[in-house]
């Protein structure tokens, strides 16, 4: 019987020096998004208390963060329900799951030390020139996602060119076009030439901001729509063997189909190939889920030490803190909004008000007791969003209200 207690004893302790990690450097707004503190603060038990009094006494949390996340928790509260037993095991078998991927991530990383360590210095210069030398004869995989993203936030959509050439593109939507040697913006007769050293690979970027959209069509014809706040990598001229991208954030691909050149999407997660296909991404480096539905064509799915997953046409995949999953969808809901429109089923309220924030540029705040909800139904992205606001209100039993440049959802 000890020897059982002592365990338990251990598997907590083991618990809570994972979860310290995790909490170390949070902001308010973080705890804010984080499920488990949330859950812990409205339905608090003696677990909770005791793991986040253990969190402050010991200095793995800022107390003012924390202070501050209660007291906008306590604000907007209204109602306080009781939580089963079955939920409260839920909740902790939640932090496990994310403790279990931060622990494989840290045994990685310790793997990969290893190996370097032990590796002899004429193999690591021979891996060198032969990974230089592929590069340079057209292998971008590896090299696009560490492409630098520009500092701070933009107000207007950029392209970034090689040379740290910078056009700024006023307005909400913008297109860009790459057209034989030059790039044509906006259908307009003003073109710039695109630059790029010989045998060397050169990357753009096209970063859209909060509240804009854009239409970037490549060398090759393939179309992106590009939604808010995303960045997309590309290289000035792709490889004639193998067409790849970077994209944090959300778009839309009707790729140009080319049998001898797949077309790569890289992630920060994982890469999808294809040959010809028609698909929406959300991949947004910042969020923990990111997922890609396919609308026509086929997608392999990578990730690396996993087993490759094809998907269907009206497929989802979905990857949550290294956590996978296939669903059947209908995909045309997630590629309405490249027409102003945002249909949804069965979705958070959470997640909803998120996506508008982002396509509008405007904050909106949600009060935690509504997070949860589930909708269905259709919104029309070309009205105001207040507009927007009011209808979900009208339809969900929720309250909306506009202050100070906030606009607010609470709990009837």
């Amino acid at each position: 019987m000890f020897g059982y207690y002592h365990t338990i004893y251990n598997e907590m302790n083991r618990l809570y020096s994972d979860s310290a990690k995790k909490y170390k450097s949070c902001s308010a707004e973080e705890l804010l998004q984080d499920d488990f503190f949330i859950s812990s603060k409205i339905h608090p038990t003696k677990k909770t208390d005791a793991f986040w009094h253990k969190l402050l006494k010991n200095g793995d949390a800022d107390i003012e963060s924390y202070r501050f996340a209660c007291h906008f928790i306590e604000s907007v509260q209204v109602r306080s329900e009781v939580i089963h037993e079955e939920e409260k095991e839920a909740l902790w078998e939640k932090i496990e799951m994310c403790n279990q991927h931060f622990r494989e991530k840290q045994r990685k990383r310790y793997a990969l030390f290893y190996i370097l360590a032990t590796t002899s210095v004429a193999a690591l210069v021979t891996f060198a020139f032969l990974f230089f030398h592929d590069t340079v004869a057209g292998d971008t995989l590896g090299n696009i996602e560490n492409v630098k993203a520009p500092d701070g936030e933009a107000e207007h959509i950029q392209l970034l060119l090689t040379g740290d050439k910078t056009v700024s593109l006023e307005g909400e939507e913008a297109e860009i076009a790459y057209r034989d040697s030059s790039i044509e913006i906006n259908r307009r007769a003003t073109e710039l030439k695109k630059e790029g050293k010989k045998n060397e690979i050169a990357y753009n970027q096209l970063i859209v901001p909060k509240g804009k959209r854009s239409r970037l069509i490549l060398a090759d014809s393939t179309q992106i729509w590009v939604n808010a706040c995303t960045r997309v990598v590309y290289p000035v001229d792709f490889d004639k063997n193998r067409r790849e991208i970077y994209v944090d954030g959300e778009v839309c691909l009707d790729v140009a189909h080319r049998d001898d050149c797949p077309f790569v999407v890289k992630t920060k997660t994982f890469s999808a190939e294809v040959l010809g296909t028609f698909f929406n991404l959300a991949a947004y480096e910042k969020d923990r889920e990111q997922n890609l539905v396919l609308v026509s064509g086929s997608v392999r799915i990578h990730m690396d030490n996993r087993e490759d997953i094809l998907l269907a046409p009206n497929e989802m995949f979905t990857s949550v803190n290294g956590v996978t999953q296939v669903q059947t969808v209908h995909a045309e809901d997630y590629i309405s909004w490249k027409s102003g429109i945002y249909q949804y089923e069965s979705e958070t309220l959470r997640v909803i008000l998120k996506r508008l924030s982002r396509y509008y540029g405007q904050e909106i705040v949600c009060d935690p007791q509504v997070a949860g909800l589930r909708c269905s139904g259709k919104l029309d992205l070309k009205d105001e969003l207040s507009s927007v606001l009011e209808g979900i209100a009208l339809t969900a039993p929720v309250r909306y209200k506009y202050n100070y440049e906030v606009h607010m959802i609470t709990d009837k």
